[in-house]
């Protein structure tokens, strides 16, 4: 076991200094020596166990992302491992690099479709990934004979308080808003920054009383200074696409609008 650990030392040893040859991971060059080791002898030691390699390949990429490593400069370490596995001779073993690079490829390409249906200031859904979901809910819901509401929030003077205080203010509100939302929505429901300060929420199988009571409380979990109108449909009130859910709850939330001005 000691002269196992001590050539997955070597050979991780070994890789570093390849990777820094080859200028293909900069941010290692301003951490310490035990910095840049990191887990690398760890995932070269699990090369030869199928069993413990994904986890340890999984492990090594978001140990390298902790300490500031962009995708690109992980690939290029495991690259320059590659290289030095061939060199010794360690057919096996430069091929399971080859699989740890096929992991971590697929980590950052989910990753990046995950941010593609992000809105980046709340972390909530965007515009267009919660428009596609309510359509393809709707379709479920419909097949199957199930109920669903769309409850659209929209917040009160927001222009005048991002107009007076900043900027950075109205991100404050914005995000103490989606974490309210969040909070309040139950694992199966879906909620969405849909422009501006408007966001909407998507109730899976939920019941009038239900929805008033998630608004009482998405309400009371909304910061002092921050108050929203907001608006409801059901499914079972329109019979065409999703759009006029969209459209119901829009005139619903205008009505409401009016309605606390006044």
């Amino acid at each position: 076991m000691a002269e196992k650990q001590a050539a997955a030392w070597e050979v991780a040893g070994e890789a570093l200094a390849e990777a820094s040859r080859c200028g293909v991971a900069p941010s290692l060059e301003r951490l310490g020596r035990l910095g840049q080791l990191g887990s690398l002898a760890a995932l070269v030691e699990a090369l030869g166990d199928e069993e413990a390699l994904a986890g340890a390949a999984i492990a090594h990429a978001r140990e390298r992302e902790g300490v500031g490593l962009a995708a690109g400069e992980i690939v290029g370490e495991l690259l320059a491992l590659g290289r030095v596995l061939e060199r010794r001779g360690l057919r096996r073993e430069r091929e399971a690099v080859d699989w740890c690079l096929l992991l971590v490829f697929e980590r950052v390409t989910a990753e990046l479709g995950e941010r593609a249906r992000r809105d980046p200031l709340t972390g909530v859904l965007n515009h267009r990934a919660f428009h596609a979901l309510v359509a393809a809910e709707v379709a479920r819901a419909r097949r199957y004979r199930g109920r669903l509401a769309l409850l659209l929030f929209d917040l009160d003077r927001f222009k005048e308080t991002n107009d007076a205080e900043g900027h950075a203010e109205g991100d404050r509100i914005l995000r103490a808003v989606a974490l309210a939302l969040g909070d309040s929505a139950r694992e199966n429901d879906a909620v969405g920054r849909l422009g501006g300060d408007e966001f909407g929420v998507l109730l899976l199988q939920a019941r009038p009383a239900a929805v008033a009571a998630f608004v009482e409380r998405v309400r009371s979990r909304f910061p002092a200074d921050v108050s929203a109108s907001a608006g409801s449909a059901f499914l079972a009130e329109v019979t065409g696409p999703a759009e006029d859910l969209f459209a119901l709850a829009d005139r619903r939330l205008y009505d409401d609008k009016i309605a606390r001005a006044a």
